[in-house]
């Protein structure tokens, strides 16, 4: 996912950028301290997702320049970032999706990012956003392999981009039912405390569930049948008639 950020005050992109940095690694940021640079790159042949954009500038108006980016980039999806309402009305104009005023805390930056993944193609999954203490954590359902139960915390394990054999782990101070719910069915139970996303099951072989990171787990006998009912419900559902 290709970000830009337009904001003549570098401070604030760089909040932006921070906010940002560490709830995926799927996303690559590009900041524009000027309209006219980040038109001249999209005339260039690149191409956003999505667009932090700065309403007043130092020689420019931010609305004006969302106007050149949607006639460009149609698909582009327009975040305004601005010191005061007065501009919320033109940003409706020009088909943005979410209008931040500074100063932006970092939840607002990471929320309003969460809400505009939701309009993004299908390439894209649905972001699901865990606030765990002060924290706040964006993980993508279908790199995830697997959510457990740590005593008062979770583990959730996720597939680094690109390499099904990295992993890397974030355990979360949080409850383990409560991440459950976010996760919800598409993912199967494979005994209390432990989820597990069926693209990454390799194969079970009767009570033994092994996943493609190498990981295996024994099905309790009152699991056995629901587990196997579920996973091949899912790949009879995956797999193109």
């Amino acid at each position: 996912m290709r970000l830009a950020i337009c904001d003549d005050t570098k401070s604030d992109a760089e909040k932006i950028r921070f906010s940002l940095m560490d709830i995926t690694d799927d996303l690559n940021m590009e900041y524009f301290p000027t309209g006219a640079e980040l038109i001249e790159s999209i005339k260039k042949g690149s191409s956003y997702d999505i667009l932090f954009q700065d309403i007043y500038l130092e020689q420019e108006l931010g609305i004006d320049i969302a106007q050149k980016v949607r006639e460009l980039s149609p698909d582009t999806q327009i975040i305004f970032v601005t010191t005061s309402m007065d501009h919320a009305i033109d940003a409706f104009k020009v088909q943005a999706v979410d209008y931040l005023v500074k100063p932006c805390e970092e939840a607002d930056i990471v929320k309003a990012f969460a809400r505009v993944s939701l309009r993004l193609h299908t390439k894209y999954s649905v972001p699901i956003v865990i606030n765990a203490g002060k924290e706040i954590h964006v993980f993508h359902a279908e790199r995830v392999i697997r959510v457990e139960s740590d005593r008062h915390y979770t583990v959730i394990c996720c597939r680094n981009q690109g390499n099904h054999g990295n992993e890397k782990k974030e355990r979360l101070h949080i409850n383990f039912s409560d991440v459950a719910e976010l996760f919800g069915s598409r993912f199967i139970e494979l005994r209390r405390g432990l989820l597990v996303n069926p693209d990454y099951i390799e194969k079970i072989s009767g009570a033994e569930v092994i996943l493609t990171d190498g990981s295996t787990y024994i099905l309790p006998k009152a699991k056995k049948d629901s587990v196997t009912a579920k996973y091949i419900e899912y790949i009879t559902e995956k797999t193109p008639r």
